[in-house]
């Protein structure tokens, strides 16, 4: 068996400490499903078990705080530098070591009968006071700290910690339908955290949005401490920014749909699919939490922003038909005096950029179905539906007849293309359509 000497050693602890919290999870979940280990591995699984063990404490402890101190999204109002909280871990250990060994041991059971986060918010009590003086064991934290938000801001809202603590553990039930029950429970939670502080309002609001999957939830909240307000109330309290925030991100949503082209393929629909629908979820909620008026400066950005949304979109629904036509090209023949009709051009195999196209157009049309009727585009949408399925069912009955007919068509370059119209009917319509497809064009 090796071992590691003392200065590797000391490499590789500081190499642990360094690491983000999700490395250090995915690098203690290797080790332990690889087994028995050589002596060297086992002392660096023991220090990264220890370490796991640190930093679970440490995020229990200043959970409020704690996604505050992550890298900065769209929606950040406050912000820190993710090394302040361990710098601020590092200060507790020296001030108050004994503490820490407490949490510690109550971070390895916690969920027992027996916990209680009192002395956490002790901790975060006591780092409050330490980020402010800035002296001794807190100076490198505080440092930090000054580099995001501020010391200040981040002593603030380590004040109001044990408020927010509690207010997480009944977040998901103000996420739910609000009762009258739930909203004297929610304004208690923020009369509290105002009690701290006169312009704590709105950190307390930044901590519960930060961990949130979806912050734009965090209007729900805001609606029920102020009980549906009126928008010119709420767009000049010190609250409005969170408004403001979720504008912005419907704005930002609506350029990445706009700027959608199909010539980037398919993942760029989806992408973009996913923003029509994050953009239509982030209207219902401004109109469901607050009272808007339609000449308001919230009203109406957001009417605008309504009807630029549909318009781009029913823009990339009208190119799909033909795009489709492109892909499945078709000549006209005169088949009369004063008749003609088209049928499938299949001279040359599909291109496939014109395919691709279609595709990605087809792809965008069909995730967008779920947002259509909250979006404003459900007619627009069904009328191209109807033209291109339309176009896709006389296509797949065309190329069958020339298969059928034997008439110097290449059988292998018809199924192709009829394996494309599959295709397309499965993103217009559902697999099982695109299934009926291939099973004809086998049996032709």
């Amino acid at each position: 068996m090796t071992q590691l000497s003392e200065v590797k050693v000391s490499l590789v602890r500081g190499l642990i400490e360094q690491a983000p919290d999700l490395a250090i999870q995915n690098l203690l979940r290797a080790l332990r499903a690889d087994g028995r280990h050589d002596e060297s591995l086992s002392v660096v699984q023991s220090m990264i078990e220890l370490e796991a063990s640190d930093r679970r404490a440490r995020n229990l402890v200043f959970s409020p705080v704690a996604p505050l101190c992550a890298a900065a999204g769209p929606f950040s109002g406050l912000n820190f530098p993710t090394r302040a909280l361990t710098l601020i871990w590092k200060a507790l250990k020296v001030e108050c070591p004994d503490d820490v060994t407490a949490a510690k041991a109550m971070a390895a059971r916690w969920g027992g009968p027996d916990c209680s986060p009192e002395l956490f918010d002790l901790l975060c009590a006591r780092a409050a006071a330490g980020l402010r003086g800035g002296e001794g064991a807190f100076g490198a934290a505080a440092s930090a700290a000054d580099q995001g938000g501020g010391r200040d801001s981040l002593a603030a809202c380590l004040d109001i910690a044990p408020v927010t603590r509690r207010a997480l553990e009944q977040m998901p039930d103000w996420l739910g339908r609000m009762t009258s029950e739930k909203a004297a429970k929610l304004r208690l939670a923020y009369r509290d955290a105002v009690a701290t502080a006169e312009d704590a309002g709105p950190r307390f609001f930044e901590m519960l949005a930060a961990h949130l999957a979806e912050p734009w939830l965090i209007l729900r909240m805001i609606s029920g401490v102020m009980d549906r307000p009126a928008e010119a109330y709420v767009s000049g309290s010190e609250l409005a920014s969170f408004g403001e925030r979720v504008l912005a991100d419907i704005e930002r949503r609506l350029a990445e749909v706009t700027a959608f082209k199909a010539a980037a393929g398919r993942e760029a629909a989806h992408a973009a699919a996913q923003s029509v629908h994050l953009a239509t979820v982030e209207i219902a909620e401004l109109e469901q939490s607050f009272d808007l008026a339609p000449d308001g400066s919230w009203g109406g950005r957001l009417a605008r922003q309504k009807l630029a949304l549909a318009t781009a979109i029913e823009g990339h629904l009208k190119e799909t038909d033909g795009a489709v036509a492109l892909a499945l090209p078709q000549q006209t023949v005169r088949i009369g005096p004063r008749t003609q009709r088209g049928v499938p051009r299949l001279t040359h195999d599909p291109d496939r950029a014109h395919v691709e196209k279609a595709a990605s157009l087809l792809t965008f049309m069909s995730e967008v179905r779920s947002s259509a009727a909250a979006g404003g585009f459900a007619s627009a949408r069904a009328k191209a539906l109807e033209v291109l399925e339309m176009r896709l069912d006389k296509y797949v009955e065309a190329v069958l007849e020339e298969i059928r007919a034997d008439d110097g068509v290449d059988p292998a370059r018809a199924r192709a293309f009829l394996e494309i119209a599959a295709e397309f009917c499965g993103l217009a319509r559902d697999e099982k359509s695109a299934q009926i497809v291939r099973r004809r064009a086998a049996a032709a």
